[in-house]
């Protein structure tokens, strides 16, 4: 599943760390996060805005993971990096 969002508002310098982004992502997969990674990075070329785009692998290795459980978690992900690293969601 991907994630993408600004990391910044127009004329700030972002705060944005990706290890941050991990560590969120850790707290709500546990052992079913597999990697994050970053896919793609834009700068807003009128703005100078920050965008990132993170893609998240879940896997469990007893079982296959549904649409469903993987959708919850994605959105507890997407509320907590919201709430907790300042992003706006894209």
């Amino acid at each position: 599943k991907d994630i993408s969002f600004w990391t910044n508002q127009e004329g700030e310098e972002s705060t944005f760390h990706p290890n941050d982004l991990n560590e969120v992502v850790r707290d709500v997969g546990g052992d079913l996060v597999e990697r994050v990674e970053l896919i793609d990075e834009f700068t807003h070329p009128k703005t100078n805005r920050l965008s990132n785009c993170f893609r998240i692998t879940y896997r469990s290795m007893d079982r296959s993971l549904t649409n469903e459980e993987i959708d919850t978690l994605q959105e507890k992900v997407r509320d907590l990096a919201v709430s907790e690293l300042g992003v706006e969601l894209r």
